[in-house]
């Protein structure tokens, strides 16, 4: 692991430092699992994205999944009454397969989620065989994954900028009603403090989001 400060205040070099981490464990020849946790609009796609550019303009080469792309449809969860907070929300076995068929230096195909409309894409995505994937996803810690990580990230912040976080992106990225939003709000943060935060625990970094795209890493443990 490198020999990272317990502290580093850090602005939008993130992805650099983190893929400096990534690029200190791909000495072996197994595939690497890298897994981006915690909180829902955190940044965990958009870092994951750029970290794995970064890796590839190295010359590692990189696929960036998302488990969103394996959540069950908005209306299917609103029927059941489930969270996506809740690992029940997930096709964990798929997920599971996809990540051994990585590791198999197989190719993954998949069809993203659309938050706007709640359903999947109707555009597969393909990810060739490569040396790094990198899952990001509230659940991207579940023992399911974690058992084939390599490296795992969690992004937190503060109770109060979450809620309020979690509050505008349902309503401008969900496509939600204010009403509807405000309601559902404390009952997800719940969801989050029971379903995803204790994942917190067990990741190698931190990454405590100070303000948009500013974050501090910390060593995790």
């Amino acid at each position: 692991m490198s020999t990272l400060k317990s502290k580093v205040f850090i602005k939008l070099e993130i992805e650099t430092k983190i893929t400096k981490i990534i690029q200190g464990l791909n000495a072996g020849t197994d595939p690497l699992v890298v897994s981006m946790c915690g909180a829902a609009d955190l940044g965990k796609s958009f870092l994951s994205d750029k970290i794995a550019r970064q890796l590839n303009n190295m010359g590692i080469s990189t696929g960036h999944l998302t488990l969103d792309s394996f959540l069950m449809k908005r209306e299917e969860r609103i029927k059941k009454g489930i969270s996506g907070y809740q690992p029940d929300a997930y096709d964990l076995k798929s997920i599971e397969n996809h990540i051994t068929n990585f590791k198999n230096q197989k190719s993954i195909k998949f069809f993203p989620y659309d938050h706007s409309s709640g359903e999947k894409s109707q555009e597969k995505i393909t990810i060739g065989s490569c040396k790094v994937l990198i899952v990001d996803g509230l659940h991207s810690m579940h023992k399911k994954i974690r058992k084939n990580t390599s490296l795992s990230l969690f992004v937190y912040t503060d109770d109060d900028k979450l809620r309020k976080i979690r509050l505008k992106a349902d309503i401008f990225k969900r496509k939600q009603t204010v009403e509807l939003s405000k309601k559902l709000e404390p009952v997800e943060f719940e969801k989050y403090k029971n379903f995803v935060e204790p994942y917190k625990k067990q990741a190698d970094f931190l990454l405590n989001l100070k303000e948009k795209w500013r974050y501090e890493l910390e060593r995790g443990g």
